[in-house]
């Protein structure tokens, strides 16, 4: 299993181990046609984690999120949701706030095979939440819980979820619905009518598959696809404009509609206040981890 390590808080001078958080990213060849990445966000300094919150903003995954340590609280919009849950993140970014020494896991499924892992219809997570023990029974998240908390390292941590996923796997099926999300996940920029005529099927009964599917249209799922590779452009150092004509947008004030439209902010509302953890091709999840304003005021 991969892994790449971006530290959180501490400076570049300082070494990982002596950093007061970290967030991980791995990637699971086992599974690596089903998930995206899988983050473990580590902060035991509980101080430092209190003055923090961390934000996932929308996109395609199906996200699960699972907790250790003090539970964090987890909001979206004016929403407060289970503490381990799976949602999938349309409009307005999910916000943890930490009340504590804080640890979370966050699984990113592809939203064309998260059928082999959650049983219940993708559309039912759309700017939804459901606690995880309801989707995969209250013992088998339990005994997940408790290897959690037993961990002594994130990778432990990682291969107990991963030996997690693989006791719900069940075979891919393959549908017209996954197919398009598969093909705009990599080009979200294609014309649905394109798309239809490259699946052999018409414009209408694309659509009509796709929203009974994902419970999204296939523009605005193509949307929330942009909208990933704007976050993962906006980390190379690019102005806003280059990443409007990166992302195919007409240009700057075209994203700043995006922005409104998806998160109900402009982009440097959004972005306020964000630590630089030099998360340079960070393309799956995104998070977004900054200083609250309570800090910034007393600083």
């Amino acid at each position: 299993m991969n892994v790449v390590e971006y530290p959180i808080g501490g400076g570049a001078t300082i070494s990982v181990q002596e950093q007061p958080g970290v967030l991980r990213c791995f990637r699971s060849f086992p599974l690596s046609d089903i998930i995206e990445a899988i983050w473990d966000c580590d902060i035991p300094d509980g101080d430092f984690a209190k003055s923090l919150t961390i934000k996932c903003p929308p996109g395609t995954s199906l996200q699960l999120i699972g907790q250790y340590r003090k539970p964090a609280r987890i909001a979206q919009s004016e929403t407060v949701l289970p503490s381990k849950c799976a949602t999938h993140v349309q409009s307005h970014a999910l916000t943890l706030f930490p009340t504590g020494a804080f640890g979370a896991v966050i699984v990113c499924l592809r939203p064309d095979a998260a059928s082999r892992i959650v049983k219940a219809p993708f559309r039912e997570f759309a700017n939804a939440s459901l606690y995880l023990g309801d989707l995969f029974g209250n013992w088998e998240v339990e005994m997940c819980d408790d290897l959690l908390a037993g961990a002594r390292t994130s990778h432990e941590r990682i291969a107990g979820v991963q030996a997690f996923l693989l006791r719900q796997l069940s075979p891919q099926i393959d549908s017209l619905a996954n197919r398009a999300a598969g093909y705009l996940r990599k080009n979200p920029g294609m014309p649905v009518s394109a798309l239809a005529a490259l699946l052999g099927t018409s414009e209408r009964n694309l659509s009509r598959g796709f929203k009974r599917a994902f419970g999204l249209s296939p523009k605005r799922f193509a949307r929330l696809a942009r909208f990933q590779r704007i976050l993962a452009e906006r980390r190379i150092d690019r102005s806003w404009a280059q990443v409007a004509h990166a992302c195919g947008l007409s240009d700057q004030a075209h994203l700043i509609g995006e922005f409104h439209d998806l998160v109900g902010e402009a982009p440097t509302q959004f972005f306020t206040r964000e630590l630089h953890i030099g998360a340079d091709g960070m393309d799956e999840a995104n998070l977004i981890i900054q200083r609250t304003a309570r800090t910034v005021d007393r600083n």
